[in-house]
């Protein structure tokens, strides 16, 4: 066997580089998987009779795949799972002989293409310019001629002084055959402008887009349709700020419940909270995720004395058979950020699930958010800093005021919505007879799991979906003849690690890099699904953890002059700059006032960099100067002196 000609400690299979299998379609999913799960169990100590019969994977096959993930890559580390993806060594063909010798029927002209489009780059350009347009001209649905496109194509060869001793000219129809594969090879490849020019239309068109008309399916289970949602809390919390002169409580804006709930039985699958003076797709796309694999619960000494109900929490942590479920269909409104890429692509691509929106200009039918909705309002009414059910509603009593007096945090009320969001899953709902959300999920699916047509999650993704990580290709750049080592290059700041530096034949190729949220450090694969490794920044943007919107609004801050762009520290700058701001506005003296600056601050110390922020506290570093633009002066004194001409 192979496991037991390798050293114990190249078999721990958690160290493996691993692979990104949302690259893979799914028969090389089906085979990798089969082949992982053979090599894992051979790594594991279980004789190869056995991973025989159940993986059908041979004894000496299974030696070899083993040897393959064992053996060091030329990064440094174990190949690992990656030599499990097929082609994954595979060096791409470069043709280097002249081609002007060939066979019958174009025999010994494999790569002639290639080459011809690199030897003329006029002639690539013009080829590809044509294939794409970037001048903004309207492509023509069905209007590609690919033999009138093939005789342009030679004559602007021979523009450029491609000679008839030369391919594609040796040929019998110069190169026709050759020709078309590319373009069908870009079509295949997504040029999208290029599929309308050959095949009209539809072939931009998704399968399934929604027509708008409402559904005439009732769900028979759980988690056959679910609905989304965005509900402004109405309350009222703060966040502590600081200073040489004392400790200042700065109230922030109201912030957003975004819950994912099933129309069965009324359960509340997962939400997420935004502290944004709006919501966007970000916060959909958690919400989902968090039902999939939702996070832990939030504790607070604080609510101790709430009675812990049975069965209290998220279905996806109370019940065992929920784990990995498929949602099918996912109710949202005609809200704008509804229809970002995030969720029209992403969500769809990683997850299979179906959109479905409501008619333009008309409310939907989502009752059971609703019903959420008001629970929450009557729960919260109870804290002294909530705006209740408007501004003419004789409870409210200045929320702001009260906010910033009993230093209502904003950890404290994360808490209790959490916690009320797991008890109500837990208590006993009229609309399906008495019963509870969880139990009803519980019940459902103890039952009739087997009539359930539609397969599971893997578990691989339900532990890590990456539903939320955005997803992105870039070029590695570099210029060996100047010593620029390779790197990549997102929003104007360069990423790179010790093995990319090394890697000169990486120039000009494709990285597939996963940004998650803290921006230091990005992960890439390359174009085959294998993990590439870790890229990470340096200098000054490393010192403290931001996310890529934090990135955005600081560059914007230094176009704008606000401070310096070689800041020693420009995260420090922005989180210093934003709280002397929210402190301007809320002055000893003042009424407290709401303030956008207060919020950002917030979701600033909130990015996850493995420290203690629980209590979003924020202390304002002496010394840091930051430029103020320079009022400008009104002449009110001079405007009102009586010696006035």
């Amino acid at each position: 066997m192979g496991n037991r000609k390798c050293a114990p400690e190249l078999l721990d299979t958690s160290y493996w580089p691993s692979v990104n299998i949302e690259l893979l379609s799914q028969e090389e999913l089906n085979r990798f998987n089969r082949c992982k799960n053979a090599v894992q169990a051979a790594c594991d100590g279980i004789k190869s009779g056995e991973i025989t019969k159940k993986f059908g994977v041979s004894s000496s096959l299974l030696s070899y795949y083993i040897k393959r993930c064992t053996r060091i890559a030329s990064d440094g580390r174990l190949v690992g799972f990656r030599a499990l993806v097929k082609g994954s060594e595979r060096i791409e063909y470069t043709r280097t002989a002249e081609s002007t010798n060939h066979g019958n029927r174009g025999a010994g002209l494999a790569g002639a293409f290639s080459q011809l489009l690199f030897r003329y780059e006029k002639s690539a350009a013009w080829l590809a310019l044509k294939l794409e347009p970037n001048d903004e001209r309207k492509v023509q649905p069905g209007s590609l001629n690919i033999s009138g496109l093939h005789q342009k194509f030679l004559d602007q060869l021979k523009a450029e002084g491609c000679t008839d001793a030369e391919y594609p000219f040796v040929t019998k129809r110069c190169g026709y055959e050759a020709f078309a594969a590319f373009l069908n090879k870009s079509i295949n490849e997504g040029n999208a402008a290029l599929a309308v020019m050959k095949y009209g239309k539809s072939a931009a068109q998704a399968p399934g887009r929604n027509s708008g008309k409402i559904a005439l399916l009732r769900p028979l289970y759980p988690f056959e349709r679910v609905a989304y949602d965005e509900y402004e809390l109405p309350n009222i919390s703060t966040i502590e700020i600081t200073t040489d002169d004392g400790n200042f409580s700065i109230p922030l804006s109201r912030s957003w419940f975004c819950p994912v709930v099933d129309f069965d039985c009324f359960a509340i699958l997962g939400y997420s909270l935004s502290t944004a003076q709006n919501f966007n797709s970000g916060n959909l796309i958690q919400a989902f995720e968090n039902s999939i694999n939702p996070p832990p619960s939030v504790e607070h000494k604080f609510f101790d004395d709430l009675p812990h109900l049975s069965g209290q929490g998220l279905p996806g942590e109370i019940v065992p058979s929920v784990k990995g479920r498929r949602i099918s269909i996912l109710c949202l409104d005609n809200h704008l950020a509804h229809f970002s890429n995030s969720v029209l692509i992403g969500l769809r691509k990683k997850t299979g699930i179906a959109i479905t929106y409501g008619k333009v200009h008309s409310w939907i039918e989502r009752n059971v958010v609703e019903r959420i909705f008001a629970i929450l309002q009557r729960r919260l009414e109870k804290l002294a800093s909530t705006t209740g059910s408007g501004s003419s509603d004789f409870r409210v009593n200045d929320p702001v005021g009260n906010a910033v007096k009993l230093r209502i945090n904003l950890t404290q009320l994360n808490a209790l919505i959490a916690n009320i969001v797991r008890r109500y899953n837990a208590q006993r709902l009229p609309a399906i007879f008495g019963s509870t959300p969880n139990e009803k999920v519980a019940r459902e699916w103890s039952d009739h799991a087997r009539l359930q047509i539609v397969p599971k999650y893997l578990e691989e993704f339900v532990n890590d979906s990456k539903i939320s990580i955005e997803s992105k290709w870039v070029t590695v750049r570099g210029d060996r003849a100047v010593h620029r080592t390779p790197y990549i290059q997102l929003d104007n700041i360069p990423y790179t690690n010790d093995i990319l530096r090394q890697s000169w034949n990486l120039i000009g190729k494709k990285l597939l890099v996963e940004i998650r949220n803290d921006y230091r450090t990005v992960l890439a694969f390359r174009e085959d699904g294998t993990e590439f490794g870790k890229l990470s920044v340096s200098g000054a943007w490393a010192l403290h953890p931001h996310t890529k919107e934090i990135r955005k609004e600081i560059f914007q801050l230094i176009r704008a002059g606000e401070f310096d762009a070689r800041s020693s520290d420009p995260v420090l700058h922005y989180q210093d700059k934003l709280a002397r701001e929210a402190l301007k506005s809320n002055k000893s003296g003042r009424k407290p006032r709401l303030t956008s600056e207060a919020n950002k601050l917030a979701r600033a110390i909130q990015v996850d960099s493995g420290d203690d922020k629980s209590d979003l506290h924020y202390k304002v570093k002496s010394g840091i100067l930051i430029n103020e633009k320079p009022l400008k002066s009104s002449n009110r004194r001079n405007f009102f002196n009586p010696e006035r001409k």
